[in-house]
């Protein structure tokens, strides 16, 4: 019989003891690994608080630029709004009084009027078609008369339109301050050019509504013209207006091509990104744009992350300590278990002796009943599940009895012996089990084994056992000589039990004994 292990029982020549130092290292192995998951947990579950809180303060920076982008353009779309529409009136009332020389007095009275709760407007003018100013707002019109030069001027005279311009900012020769002009053109009954309506908006109307704003130095708020020309810039700087950022990304790649918008951009040549918000009024070639310092829209965030960081640093180093401590005391008491492991180590081998004590025969070496027992009820079990048969031999020695009597007892466990040899060396199978059943008694197990398969290990047996040679005066034969049962069968459920194969295989080996023994039947 092969020296290997029946399924579901141990091995009974080979154990392997466990290593005293895997536990230790298991131990210490998961202490360090749960510490570096807890710091990777802490450390992900912070950085996921730090993006959650940093697109919240981002979403209330881009709320908070956009609500100062629609207020300052919703005042930039009312002063021009009600600018166009004062035009607008006085184009109506010129065009019906007319502007000769005795209407002169009467339209500067109506621009007075019309000025006098407006408190953005610098000067409201009447030019003709030469460019002289005939009517104004003032009291007196100024001494030099001459305005066929600028801007506004030439654009009406050479275009027919008679809608409203906004132009860029100039400074007027009237009051010498910076003014937003925005006019209108006029034209003759018959269509041609009869001068320009201009009304000047005071920058400082801006200046003062923008300083209301409570911003950071390296924050802007802006309005603009369409081409980029900037109009007014807040915090305050005259070198900027009547600039141009119509080669900054901002305007190129965003103002440009979108009607609205934020964006994280630069502007002209400073580097610096900043959140822009921009939106172009509905009415006018006009846009407004605030863009706020990401330093300080983010400093409160800032500051809460830092605190965050700081905070998990200290975590994560208690983390570390508590982590050591506990790696060095698991250490010392691994050390202190380690008599206690050798000893469990000797306990065990000392279990599977007896184990394989308890399941083996001390005379023959081979299995005892008990273990066929557990064996044939396993396979019994499996044949029921798996529909396959058993095959059952059971051996009896020829006129054993005889032999002790003859040759006495020692010779007779010799005897045995030698027929243990013999059985223990048969090429059987890793399932096959052969034992001592009892007495002069051997059986055979052999699960899913044909009747042709079955036989023919009972053929090696009978033969093994008459190859031995052992003489026997008592045996006709002159030799030792053994008689077989055979069963070979299909289990049914209901009827068959394990110990009733059994008696099946002794059936059979009785009738091989009334027939004269040294023989094989079957049940």
């Amino acid at each position: 019989m092969r020296k290997s292990r029946y399924f579901g029982f141990p091995r009974p020549d080979k154990q392997t003891a466990p290593s005293p130092e895997r536990p230790r290292f298991t131990l210490l192995f998961e202490l360090g690994a749960s510490a570096a998951l807890l710091i990777v947990a802490l450390i992900a579950i912070n950085v996921w608080h730090l993006w959650q809180t940093y697109q919240s303060a981002l979403a209330k920076s881009q709320t908070a630029t956009m609500n100062l982008t629609q207020a300052l353009s919703q005042h930039a779309s009312d002063t021009f709004a009600q600018a166009e529409a004062t035009l607008d009136e006085l184009a109506q009332q010129i065009a019906a009084l007319g502007s000769g020389a005795a209407q002169l007095p009467r339209l500067h009275q109506l621009f007075q009027q019309k000025t006098a709760g407006l408190k953005q407007i610098s000067a409201l003018s009447l030019f003709d078609a030469t460019g002289q100013m005939i009517v104004t707002a003032a009291e007196r019109l100024p001494a030099v008369n001459g305005y066929a030069d600028r801007d506004y001027f030439i654009y009406h005279r050479d275009h027919p339109e008679l809608t409203p311009r906004i132009g860029k900012v100039i400074r007027s020769r009237m009051t010498n301050a910076l003014i937003v002009p925005i006019s209108r053109r006029l034209n003759h009954p018959d269509g041609s050019f009869a001068g320009v309506l201009l009304e000047s908006i005071m920058i400082d109307h801006f200046r003062s509504f923008y300083t209301r704003f409570m911003i950071s130095d390296d924050s802007t708020l802006m309005m603009l013209l369409d081409n980029g020309t900037v109009l007014y810039r807040h915090p305050y700087n005259e070198k900027v207006i009547g600039t141009t950022i119509a080669g900054s990304p901002l305007y190129r790649d965003n103002i440009r091509q979108h009607s609205s918008g934020i964006v994280n951009s630069a502007l002209g040549a400073d580097p610096a990104q900043k959140l822009y918000s921009y939106t172009h009024l509905k009415q006018f070639p006009v846009i407004v744009t605030t863009g706020l310092s990401l330093d300080q829209t983010m400093a409160d965030w800032r500051q809460d992350a830092f605190n965050h960081v700081v905070m998990t640093l200290i975590f994560i180093a208690m983390i570390t300590v508590v982590c050591l401590v506990l790696m060095r005391q698991a250490r010392a008491r691994m050390r202190a278990e380690q008599q206690l492991i050798h000893a469990q180590q000797e306990l065990r081998k000392l279990n599977r002796s007896l184990e394989r004590l308890a399941r083996s025969d001390g005379l023959t070496g081979l299995y005892n009943r008990r273990h066929f027992d557990l064996s044939l009820d396993n396979e019994f079990q499996r044949a029921l599940r798996t529909q396959q048969v058993l095959g059952i031999i059971l051996l009896d020695v020829d006129y054993f009895k005889q032999f002790n009597d003859l040759y006495g007892h020692v010779a007779g466990d010799n005897c045995l012996k030698r027929i243990g040899h013999t059985l223990k060396n048969l090429p059987l199978r890793h399932r096959d089990v052969v034992a001592r059943y009892g007495g002069e008694e051997f059986i055979v197990l052999l699960p899913a084994t044909d009747r042709d398969g079955t036989l023919a290990v009972a053929r090696r047996i009978q033969q093994g056992i008459v190859a031995l040679n052992i003489p026997h005066q008592g045996s006709p034969a002159g030799i030792l000589t053994s008689s077989l049962g055979v069963f070979v069968g299909l289990p049914e459920a209901g009827q068959d039990t394990p110990s009733r194969l059994v008696v099946k295989a002794d059936s059979a080996l009785y009738q091989a004994k009334r027939q004269g023994r040294n023989q094989i039947c079957q049940a």
